[in-house]
């Protein structure tokens, strides 16, 4: 489990690329250190090795002078002149105990490369041929070889460079350093590199589990207030931490997350209840009746009327199921709308035709108001269907004498059906929920009908785009508004 949890994971991935970052790190400064090493003592052997020319010139000078009474027109080469053999070995005899030269061998050669003088015990060989070969062209040379000191060998940096007289070989000057020196601090490097960096990523590891749980302390949290919510309980939410970062965020998005679970799951339970109670009203009517009816032999005429009084129940019962079977094709968005070219005032004044019995049976007049010609595109059977179910509410809620109109109107790329009727109508407070499946602003349940029809008046609008809205009809009355677009928005298939 602690392999698998996210802390251990945070931590893991923290120490691997804290490591690789120290490993890059540690071998540049590596690279770096031993190349400036290695340039800074390629700098000193190059010094010394033209100090040591200007002095060995300096003490040739002198002895030149000498030889010549003083007449400094006589020239002396130093190459092959015994003299300048004898100069270099005294010039390196005397600079032996030269603080400057203390950690440097010092050898001369002659323009042939056999061995003149040499400030350590080593033994005097011939100066190497392929180093010869460079020296005698006038180049300098660098290399690292190992050599005997006091019967000893060790690995020095060599640099070997000509010096030249009247464009010809006089003699070679040869300075080395050990590298002992550099490769103790290399090596010293590598070894603080090699227990420093992975202790360095073992203790940042170490503080990481610590700052991860202190930071991961309010998840904890939420997991165990989450493991208490339930189906029945809801109401909890999580306590917020403060931390103004990613993990408040995310207890708000949860908490709003349970809010619209609880709205669901009241949604559906008060769904349940409404739909229980329309079916059981009819089914209980329908089994009294039966009982009713089975308790003695009836006439012909009792069976029929008793057997008309089912029929109208079970059409109630269908015309339940058949609504509900409709706000759920809405709802999953299955249902096909045929969208075609539909002209608004033609269909309106079928709609009303098709209506005015249910009005003239209440003494309800209707008055439509006609538009200029108007299409949209649009299911025409869905959207007669849509009308008729406000104007069917219209009717229903408007007492003997009222009246109803309907107005047609074009705004920007939207036709607006607007049906105002003189009803009861209803409280500011109910209009928010009127929209609801069983919805009924009749509390009693005594009301004609389902309370299904504006939902599914509102899933046919939305299919299509549109909406519908409602508001008080001051100083009585409502007032619906269905708003349809005038090219084709459609969201269910067609």
């Amino acid at each position: 489990m602690l392999l698998q949890s996210i802390r251990f994971k945070i931590v893991l991935w923290h120490m691997f690329i804290l490591s690789l970052a120290l490993f890059v790190f540690g071998m540049v400064l590596y690279h770096n250190l031993s190349l400036k090493i290695s340039n800074d003592t390629d700098d000193i052997l190059r010094s010394r090795a033209k100090g040591i020319e200007q002095s060995i010139n300096t003490y040739w000078e002198a002895e030149r002078m000498n030889i010549a009474d003083g007449d400094s027109k006589v020239h002396f080469t130093k190459e092959d002149n015994i003299n300048f053999i004898k100069i270099a070995k005294r010039w390196v005899g005397e600079k032996i105990n030269d603080p400057d030269l203390i950690n440097i061998i010092v050898r001369i050669f002659d323009a042939h490369g056999s061995p003149i003088a040499s400030s350590r015990n080593i033994p005097m060989e011939h100066l190497n041929s392929h180093i010869f070969y460079d020296v005698k062209k006038g180049a300098d040379h660098f290399e690292n070889a190992y050599i005997y000191v006091n019967e000893k060998s060790s690995l020095f940096r060599i640099f070997t460079t000509p010096v030249m007289e009247y464009k010809r070989l006089s003699y070679v000057v040869q300075v080395a350093s050990p590298l002992v020196q550099l490769h103790t601090v290399l090596r010293n490097l590598r070894f603080s590199l090699l227990f420093l960096l992975p202790l360095t990523a073992v203790l940042t590891g170490l503080s990481g589990i610590f700052l991860v749980q202190l930071t991961l302390r309010p998840v904890n949290q939420m997991i165990e207030t989450i493991h208490q919510i339930t189906a029945e309980n809801l109401k909890l939410r999580l306590t917020m931490p403060g931390t103004k970062d990613e993990i408040e965020s995310l207890a708000k998005t949860f908490n709003e997350m349970i809010t619209r679970l609880d709205e669901s799951f009241t949604s559906q339970r008060q769904f349940m209840e409404d739909i229980s109670h329309e079916l059981k009203t009819p089914l209980s009517v329908l089994k009294g009746e039966l009982e009713v009816t089975l308790k003695r032999i009836r006439s012909p005429q009792e069976y029929e009327s008793a057997l008309h009084s089912n029929l109208e129940e079970v059409n109630r019962l269908a015309g339940i199921v058949e609504n509900l079977l409709t706000l759920a094709r809405f709802d999953a968005k299955t249902t096909t709308l045929q969208a075609a070219p539909l002209d608004l005032n033609l269909l309106i004044k079928d709609v009303v035709e098709a209506i005015q019995v249910l009005a003239i049976q209440k003494e309800v007049t209707i008055q439509f108001n006609r538009a200029h010609t108007l299409d949209i595109i649009a299911d025409k059977n869905q959207i007669k269907r849509l009308i008729l179910n406000i104007l069917d509410n219209a009717i229903k809620y408007t007492p003997s004498g009222g009246k109803i109109s309907i107005d047609l109107s074009q705004q920007k790329d939207s036709a607006n059906i607007d049906i105002v009727d003189t009803g009861i109508g209803m409280p500011e407070s109910e209009l928010p929920y009127i929209f609801d499946r069983f919805y009924r602003v009749d509390k009693s349940r005594s009301s004609i009908g389902f309370g299904l029809g504006l939902s599914i008046s509102q899933s046919i609008a939305m299919a299509h785009g549109g909406k519908i809205s409602a508001r008080a009809n001051l100083p009585k009355g409502t007032v619906f508004t269905i708003s349809l677009p005038i090219k084709s928005k459609t969201t269910n298939g067609s």
